[in-house]
């Protein structure tokens, strides 16, 4: 029988995701904001924290599936 991903997460995934997309979408505002400002840096920055937000994202998600 196929595994019911959506039962097997459940509600501290959903959360987990929530809190991660609204930190990216956070992020990926303030990136266009210093790219209008033409600071390079920052954007290289705040690039590298949406990935380190997606990674903390695909770890913890990861360890709750294992969990359950």
């Amino acid at each position: 029988m196929p595994k019911d991903t959506e039962k097997t997460l459940g509600v501290p995934a959903a959360i987990l995701l929530l809190i991660g997309g609204v930190f990216t979408v956070i992020l990926f505002y303030f990136m266009f904001q210093f790219a209008e400002q033409e600071n390079l840096i920052m954007v290289i920055l705040t690039a590298l924290l949406i990935g380190v937000v997606s990674m903390i994202v695909a770890k913890v998600l990861g360890r709750i599936s294992r969990i359950r």
